[in-house]
């Protein structure tokens, strides 16, 4: 059996820097690997870390480098393997499906790197929209009505609703439908996207993101962010999320959006406890580890919140949304940023030491 080192055993020392890798790319498409170094590029360089990169791309070569100005020339899956250097923890900066699930298993279970943030499995059911929504309302979270859709199945929501792939995210291929002549066309923008869909109840009101993070064995919720809406742009769309090029690639986060995030969000004490409520509860049901993120809509009649989705994903760099969180809050992202890689690097820091060595054996 291996042996487990608690975080608080891990030693953080300017002595032994940190050794971090941080994994980015995708090798789904130009659009998830975009996305994914956009994130990448703002992470926050700490003192005392030593930071690697490791990129996959498109076409499923990698690249490794101190940096991402200094990458290798393109490299298969088995001589990255062989190349890694000693790390301590992997950073993950992949939006992708087999970025959230598959190469979180790998680095972790496969190659026995920590990774900060949810363990695969977990992320794996996040990704799933249907099957978040039934493991947090089990739990006491609220959820609107919805329906699971695929090609052929009898539609039995009554407009208006919302339209979006079950295992998709950034708002692609989703729609809001108000009435009946919109289904078909919304259906179809849907199925391009995912074999299944989900067809939920528009909830009128407003947006809120609420994150999770875990400090000191608690469960600690930053401040909120609310996307401000308009009659005329009721929810967000992909281009409230990112810059688009002509060609649908994504260049940056929008300047201007049309939902604007406002941070800290205006909530009184009791819809502020309610969400962090219904945040904290879907962290431990869904088995979320180091930090999470959740978009809720609070009804405009009821005040009530409904949580819409699971983002599990953090890229610690000045742009992301925990991020900007914690500094509405007056917490310092390197603080906690360093605290995290640390706990994580600290929980299998033992029993890594040898598998990794063990693979990068066999690879070469």
């Amino acid at each position: 059996m291996h042996q487990t080192k608690t975080s608080s055993s891990f030693p953080t020392s300017p002595a032994i820097p940190l050794r971090v890798l941080h994994l980015a790319g995708s090798c789904v498409s130009e659009f998830y690997y975009n996305l994914s170094m956009i994130y990448a590029k703002e992470v926050v360089q700490l003192i005392g870390v030593s930071s690697h990169y490791a990129i996959v791309h498109p076409d499923g070569f990698w690249q490794l480098g101190i940096s991402l100005d200094d990458l290798s020339e393109k490299i298969s899956l088995q001589e990255m393997i062989s190349q890694l250097p000693e790390i301590d923890v992997v950073v993950p900066h992949m939006f992708c499906f087999p970025g959230m699930t598959s190469f979180r298993a790998f680095f972790e279970d496969i190659l026995g790197l920590p990774v900060v943030g949810s363990p695969s499995h977990c992320t794996a059911l996040a990704t799933n929209k249907a099957q978040t929504r039934s493991v947090v309302s089990a739990s006491g979270v609220r959820v609107a009505k919805a329906q699971q859709l695929r090609q052929g199945n009898t539609l039995t929501m009554e407009p208006p609703f919302i339209v979006k792939p079950n295992s998709e995210d950034n708002s692609l291929g989703m729609s809001l439908v108000w009435n009946k002549n919109q289904i078909a066309e919304a259906l179809q923008i849907g199925f391009e996207f995912d074999e299944t869909l989900l067809v939920e109840d528009y909830i009128p009101g407003r947006e809120l993101r609420v994150a999770v993070i875990e400090r000191e064995g608690k469960l600690c919720v930053p401040q909120m962010i609310e996307y401000l809406f308009s009659e005329e742009h009721p929810i967000r769309t992909v281009r409230d999320k990112l810059e688009l090029q002509s060609n649908g690639i994504p260049s940056k986060q929008p300047e201007k959006p049309a939902a604007k995030p406002m941070c800290p969000a205006n909530v009184t004490a009791e819809l502020c406890e309610k969400l962090a409520d219904a945040a904290k509860k879907a962290h431990i049901a869904l088995g979320c580890r180091d930090y999470s993120l959740y978009d809720f809509r609070v009804h405009a009649e009821t005040n009530e919140p409904y949580l819409l989705e699971a983002g599990l994903f953090w890229s610690f760099g000045k742009i992301s949304m925990i991020s900007r969180m914690l500094q509405a809050d007056g917490q310092s992202l390197e603080d906690v940023a360093l605290e995290l890689w640390s706990g994580a690097a600290g929980r299998t820091r033992i029993a890594c030491g040898s598998l990794f060595k063990y693979v990068t054996m066999e690879g070469k």
